[in-house]
């Protein structure tokens, strides 16, 4: 709401309409949709996930839905006058999924829990019903096949229960999935079974006296099994989520009327008073108000070396005091802290989909109608040409086809690789916003860089003042209007040198040149040399190195005032490790030609572009675009808010304004440069975990599918049973999973 209102008040305060023209889109249509994190229970498999968005876009009143099979939710974007949570909820059980609530952190630990207490039950009996079906015991021959039949009725209903609940109501909607193979195929082996074993004579008087219990135990144990391996993958690739959300602690010292009390953090307020003590962390975001300490922010900055807190500094929750013992006042609590805003992002980004994802979703949607097809065909290929036993021929390879094309590891492939890849991200001081972006960014082969505040550390420093003291008040309050980093500058030395401001009347920002406002009845004009000229002022050039301001008041010049900036440590290594990833790196920067030439030999950028405007920035980008390349951004300031919009991917350095974080695709926190190319390093390791998946997930369909159809029986006598089949189907989702969280140790 903060970021919305001082766009607000940017575009009502006379800076450019073209900014509005980037959010005003954004703020009319967020304004009324609520989102929301809903948690299903009983998805499966890629099939699942098409289904739900299919069935919920369709609600009215919802507008957009994203379903996410790594974390079992849909992130979904609805009107509040139209429909509420619980109504969608209630959509999402009518096609058979269970609606488990929305922004629960618990969902992933009960389905683990659910799992293993099924694997628990059918492991044991399913033991049994095989050893029983290896060995010959005379005393209950008589009667094995019927021992046989009750446990495995015991490991289908109490073990593989889910799985038929799903099943049916996919048959009473007419939809199928990975449930429904799995029950048509174990349905098959026991129904087959029960009938050998209640007609014995009949099968026995045809030598074809075989039954397959075993087949349906162990084919259910297997699933049973893989699904509780991937959960618990699936969380250990929620770890960097949940390390996030225990950051903050649960409660804080709060003084209220002198006395000290202990209350969780969710009581506590703006206003409120708070004691941090050695190794405590910080509750909400504050600023000190008496003492002294250090805090280690490397959740937000991935520093290392804790940093200097004193009397006016600012908290954040999440950090740690690691010395000394601080007073601080409540500024931003609950879900408005920074902390909050960084979960929010990692979870958004987790709930998006890259294209590649899309286009499987796609894939799967028609698979399992596919598969159906193709085992009906393979039963009846053996049933009128193989060789006997015909029937139990059949019966085998059409349950071993359902059983092992089941497209579990392709929903998984994606999404596992993002919510690992931008938990992994946001520990390193790298925020993406979503999945399109860690895709895109891998093919940036040019960026675009401002100077100030990017390249530069942004601490600048008034060198050279060559305004009248008797203007010095004027010009400082009006430059006290404006966020420009070299305004701040100016400001603060006037301060420091006891000039007073003075109200602003008629403040215009003109973007790229300067401002402008009436103090105590004059116009004072502050800004670029060209900016006083095209208004009429004579100014006098100066050869100043670094930033020139120049200044009027009342169409009579006022003088100039120098200020000089340094560039960041590791900004040539940045630019060095830039060019050996074949990127082409640009400065584009609204600064003079000598203060920006300055900068670029220093660092090592041979092209450069001085004297910008935002919209000059635009179409400098644009411009890249259209000769074929992809372009990123880097910027922190308002102009180059529209230039972060229009980029293929928008850099956002955290020390800048929130309109430059909200334009952003990534937003780096801290000051490093070096980021940057940590986040390119992590898109292409991304993407590549991304490609692996999904070869993987469709070569393992591709490969056994003719294998336990008996396309290779003829020339090589090569069958898969039923048996094996659930074996490599369970282990295709878990290996999908495991190589997602290679990305938590892959370099970057």
């Amino acid at each position: 709401m903060y970021a919305i209102m001082k766009i607000i008040l940017i575009c009502c305060t006379g800076y450019s309409i073209k900014l509005f023209c980037y959010y005003g889109e954004w703020l009319v249509s967020d304004k009324k949709n609520v989102d929301s994190s809903i948690n299903i229970g009983g998805m499966t498999c890629a099939a699942c996930v098409r289904r739900v968005e299919k069935k919920l876009a369709k609600v009215d009143g919802v507008d957009s839905v994203v379903v996410n099979l790594a974390t079992n939710s849909a992130a979904v974007s609805y009107d509040p006058d139209v429909i509420n949570v619980n109504a969608i909820g209630t959509e999402l059980e009518r096609i058979g999924y269970e609606f488990k609530g929305v922004d629960q952190d618990m969902i992933e630990d009960e389905t683990v829990s659910f799992y293993t207490d099924k694997f628990k039950i059918a492991a044991p009996i399913s033991l049994v019903v095989f050893t029983l079906s290896m060995i010959n015991v005379p005393v209950i021959e008589s009667f094995k096949f019927w021992i046989m039949m009750i446990l495995t009725l015991c490991v289908m209903i109490f073990g593989g229960g889910i799985f038929y609940k799903i099943a049916w109501k996919n048959f009473k909607n007419r939809t199928s999935d990975m449930n429904t193979l799995l029950a048509v195929g174990t349905l098959s082996a026991f129904i087959y079974s029960a009938f050998v074993t209640v007609f014995a004579d009949y099968f026995i008087a045809r030598d074809n006296y075989h039954v397959y219990y075993d087949a349906a135990c162990v084919i259910i144990t297997f699933i049973l099994l893989g699904r509780m391996m991937e959960s618990r993958a699936k969380k250990r690739a929620k770890g960097a989520i949940e390390a996030l959300l225990n950051l903050a602690p649960k409660t804080a010292y709060v003084i209220k009327d002198g006395v000290e009390q202990e209350v969780p953090a969710s009581h506590i307020f703006v206003g409120d008073v708070i004691r941090v003590k050695p190794g405590g962390s910080i509750a909400v975001d504050g600023e000190v108000e008496s003492g002294q300490g250090r805090a280690d922010e490397s959740m937000l900055t991935g520093e290392s070396v804790p940093v200097a807190k004193r009397e006016g500094d600012t908290l954040y929750a999440g950090t740690v005091l690691t010395s000394g013992t601080l007073l601080y006042k409540a500024t931003t609590v609950g879900n408005e802290t920074v902390l909050a805003g960084i979960i929010k992002t990692v979870k958004s980004a987790t709930a998006s989909k890259p294209a590649v994802q899309r286009m499987a979703d796609k894939v799967s949607s028609v698979f399992v109608p596919t598969v159906l097809v193709i085992s009906v065909v393979t039963f009846l290929t053996w049933f009128f040409v193989g060789p006997e036993p015909l029937l139990a021929n059949s019966l085998l390879a059409f349950v071993s086809v359902l059983i092992v094309a089941c497209p579990c590891a392709m929903g998984l492939a994606t999404p596992t690789a993002v919510m690992v890849s931008t938990g992994r991200g946001a520990s390193n001081g790298i925020l993406v916003k979503n999945g399109e972006t860690l895709e895109k960014a891998c093919k940036v082969n040019r960026i675009i860089f401002d100077k100030t505040g990017t390249l530069t550390t942004g601490n600048l420093k008034v060198e050279k003042f060559a305004v009248a003291p008797e203007y010095m008040g004027e010009v400082a309050s009006v430059e006290a209007l404006s966020e420009h980093p070299l305004a701040v500058a100016v400001v603060e030395y006037a301060k420091a040198a006891g000039a007073e401001l003075s109200p602003v009347e008629d403040f215009e920002n003109y973007d790229g040149e300067g401002v402008s406002g009436i103090v105590d009845g004059k116009k004072v004009l502050v800004g670029k040399y060209e900016f006083l000229q095209r208004n009429g002022v004579e100014a006098e050039a100066s050869a100043f190195s670094g930033s020139r301001i120049y200044a009027s008041v009342d169409g009579v010049y006022a003088g100039m005032l120098g200020v000089t900036d340094s560039v960041k440590s590791d900004a040539a290594e940045t630019i060095s490790l830039l060019k050996r990833r074949g990127i082409t790196p640009v400065i584009v920067s609204g600064d003079n030609e000598k203060s920006v030439k300055i900068v670029a030999d220093k660092i090592g950028i041979k092209e450069y572009h001085s004297g910008i405007s935002p919209q000059g920035k635009l179409d400098i980008l644009q411009g890249y675009r259209a000769k074929g390349e992809t372009v990123a951004m880097v910027g922190d300031g308002i102009n180059d808010a529209a230039a972060l919009a229009a980029s293929d991917v928008g850099f956002a350095m955290s020390s800048g304004t929130d309109v430059a974080m909200q334009s952003g695709d990534i937003t780096i926190l801290g000051d490093s440069t070096l980021r940057i190319v940590r986040a390119l390093n992590l898109s292409c390791a991304t993407l590549n975990i991304i490609k692996e998946n999904l070869f993987w997930a469709f070569f393992y369909n591709i490969a056994l599918i003719p294998l336990a159809a008996g396309v290779f029986y003829p020339a090589f006598g090569w069958k898969l049973s039923p048996m094996f089949a659930g074996a490599a189907m369970a282990f295709s989702s878990v290996s999908v999973v495991t190589n997602s969280l290679r990305l938590k140790i892959k370099k970057i």
